[in-house]
């Protein structure tokens, strides 16, 4: 005869022990930062993302840098679909919108 298996108590999702780890060692804001230039980069694409040469998160606000005017231009067209899928993949941190800036120096 089989035993039934008991609920394990005291279990955490994986995902809830890293934040909560993120939280204590100071760093969960880095960390956010790295997952949205990651999907940014991952919605923009191979040539976009050579052109994009920073990603900030501040306010609830994504500023995206990219070393020529003619990149922010076609980024311009794309803004409300990248700000759109990035809403959708972090809900949790409540962007509202996203700013283009030229950057200064060239990442190439």
């Amino acid at each position: 005869m089989r035993r039934k298996k008991r609920p394990r108590e005291g279990l955490v999702e994986v995902g809830a022990l890293l934040e909560g780890a993120l939280q204590t060692l100071g760093v969960k804001d880095d960390f956010e930062k790295f997952q949205i230039e990651k999907k940014c980069r991952e919605v923009l694409g191979e040539k976009f993302s050579k052109a994009l040469t920073r990603v900030e998160l501040k306010k609830r606000v994504v500023e995206m840098a990219f070393d020529h005017p003619i990149w922010m231009q076609e980024m311009n067209f794309r803004k409300a679909e990248v700000l759109q899928k990035l809403q959708n993949e972090f809900p949790e941190v409540g962007i509202k919108s996203i700013n283009l800036i030229l950057s200064r120096s060239s990442k190439r």
